[in-house]
């Protein structure tokens, strides 16, 4: 079914940002979009019904202003199973999906989608926004074979463990209008190729904590560790951080390590999500499934980069999470606890000690053991990493002839001298790097990149010398979480580019690269494009995105987010006035028998 007024692709509507998702190098081409609107066609047959029925989509008939159609619909309870849409197109296609959300309190629209030539699907998530309206969320540009088909899934939560189809497991919401297929005319086709091949656009890394989706999705197979990864194929980021740890709670079936996120000997997890993420854990065991290999594998399967990250903190928590370290080593080395300014004990491990040192530096070189091409530091989680212990003290006396403790915790001599402790343990990491380099027989440099704090004043703080690590060449990637002191994640970071010139001017004329993070998670599409635009305007080469797998989701900001790669077509939006992004969708006038035109106050 084809419609007028359809979206085409070009590069000048990038730019007057009708479409945060337009193939911003693709030549003009006129041809209209398609819209498959009758999602009575997809098979097999019988799983679908026009009446709601536990099992089975619905069938809802609809109206827009200028098409008629048929959506499927999945409530909470449903328990869908799985359809296909044939596809009879051939070419390349911009492939888009309408979309709904019924609000009201309810979650919002998620639904599963991949090809049915391939294994791995994403999650297509929806907003509620206004009551009349569908929503096109762009999903992928991609040459169709003429014989493909669209796979369409309902997210469940397996919240029943023992038995699949309980009621008690809960189902996403799925309202999908239809497909929409934009054809790309053979240049356009040519320069998105092109463009693809010469990677000049990928200046993005992005960042997964390897937690949150066992906590909320309880993944147990392959193909969903896979499902964390595909959002990322074909857009400008060229790099995913992934979470290997953090103290010594592993994500990966450590042989030197005691903890892994199974949690054998936790009988009664707090939380819903603590007891999804145990099974997924013990499940993955029972398979012989190494999440950080599937992970792995498949970023390097759609061309990114794979560097495993570690928190260097996260070696005790408070209740109700203080069993998750249970028997670990802040339990069995209580002579590396750190210690306050009046000698009492604090509740993490600090890294004044050698034996702490050499335990992290442990976990890494059995973590580079991957195929990865790096490990990071994630240091915006959980400082301090050292405060007042014994070596620091004796060596700070020894040096500068004065008791620490009645100096001020601002003192420059102090706070420099304290960083020496976090720069030598850098240093171990960076031999350690390069021991598994020898032992592996790999000729390219394992990198060591760090998730850092805000400003010179705050690492140091903290501990940190970036100056000092870029100058020895001990770090080959700093990440400053960002502008604001605190590690406040809600706030808006880098609305200054000014706030960056410290971290400018210590990588400048090094080979360490710079990535600047953009908080908060959630921004919108112009909100994205500016503070990139004016990051790369001040020296800017990279940017970074802390849990990019919640930004994800296929909307207008992510549309926007996966795309600031083409800093040349950004600055180009920039000269032209800075237009504000415009949502494509349809409006809707009839939904099953009801007019929406109709209204009943109250």
């Amino acid at each position: 079914m084809t419609t007028e007024n359809g979206l085409t692709l070009t590069r000048r509507l990038f730019l007057k940002a009708a479409s945060a998702s337009a193939l911003a190098s693709a030549a003009p081409q006129d041809a209209p979009p398609v819209y498959l609107a009758d999602m009575s066609k997809c098979l097999p047959r019988s799983a679908l019904t026009e009446k709601p029925k536990r099992g089975l989509w619905r069938l809802l008939p609809y109206e827009t202003e200028t098409f008629p159609g048929v959506m499927l619909v999945a409530g909470r309870n449903t328990g869908a199973p799985e359809v296909r849409y044939p596809l009879w197109q051939k070419g390349w296609r911009r492939i888009s999906f309408g979309l709904r959300s019924y609000g009201a309190g309810e979650e919002a629209t998620l639904v599963e989608v991949r090809l049915a030539r391939e294994s791995t699907s994403v999650m297509v998530r929806h907003e509620h926004g206004e009551e009349d309206r569908i929503d096109d969320y762009y999903w992928r540009t991609v040459e169709l074979t003429g014989g493909d088909e669209l796979v369409f899934g309902q997210w469940s939560q397996r919240l029943v463990p023992d038995d699949a189809d309980s009621v008690g497991n809960s189902c996403s919401a799925v309202w999908l209008a239809y497909i929409k297929l934009e054809p790309l005319e053979e240049q356009a086709a040519a320069a998105l190729k092109q463009e693809r091949r010469s990677g000049k656009t990928r200046l993005l890394y992005c960042h997964n904590d390897a937690w949150s989706y066992t906590y909320r999705y309880r993944p147990t197979s392959e193909a969903e560790i896979r499902r964390e990864i595909e959002p990322f194929r074909d857009t400008d980021f060229s790099r995913i951080y992934w979470e290997a740890g953090m103290g010594d709670r592993l994500y990966y079936p450590t042989k030197i390590g005691r903890i892994t996120a199974a949690d054998d000997w936790i009988d009664d997890p707090y939380r819903v999500g603590d007891r999804l993420a145990k099974e997924t854990w013990q499940t993955w065991r029972e398979k012989g499934i190494d999440p950080l290999k599937v992970a792995g594998d498949h970023a390097r399967a759609i061309g990114l980069e794979f560097h495993a990250t570690y928190r260097p903190s996260g070696f005790h928590f408070p209740a109700p999470q203080d069993e998750w370290n249970e028997g670990g080593a802040y339990d069995r080395h209580p002579e590396w606890r750190g210690r306050g300014k009046l000698g009492q004990p604090t509740p993490r491990l600090s890294y004044a000690y050698e034996g702490v040192r050499k335990l992290v530096a442990g976990f890494l070189k059995e973590i580079a053991g991957y195929e990865v091409d790096g490990i990071c530091l994630a240091y915006n989680r959980r400082p301090p990493y050292l405060e007042y212990e014994q070596p620091l003290l004796d060596g700070f006396q020894a040096k500068h002839g004065k008791d620490a403790r009645t100096v001020g915790d601002r003192d420059p001599e102090w706070l420099k001298y304290r960083a020496t402790f976090m720069t030598l343990f850098m240093k171990q990491v960076r031999e350690a790097m390069q021991a598994v380099s020898r032992e592996k027989g790999r000729t390219k440099r394992l990198e060591v990149s760090a998730i850092v704090l805000s400003s010179e004043q705050e690492n140091l703080y903290y501990g940190l010398d970036l100056e000092d690590w870029a100058k020895q060449g001990i770090v080959d990637t700093i990440m400053p979480y960002s502008s604001v002191w605190g590690i406040n994640s809600t706030k808006d970071s880098w609305l200054d580019p000014r706030d960056a010139e410290f971290s400018y001017r210590i990588t400048r004329g090094t080979p360490c690269k710079l990535a600047l993070n953009l908080m908060p998670r959630r921004l919108t599409p112009n909100q994205y494009r500016e503070r990139a635009h004016a990051l790369y305007e001040a020296g800017a080469d990279h940017l970074f995105f802390w849990d990019t797998n919640a930004r994800n989701d296929f909307g207008p900001g992510w549309d926007a987010l996966r795309q600031l790669g083409h800093r040349d077509e950004l600055a180009r939006w920039a000269r032209n006035g800075r237009p504000a992004y415009e949502a494509a969708g349809s409006r809707l006038r009839k939904l099953g028998n009801w007019n929406l035109g109709y209204e009943t106050p109250g």
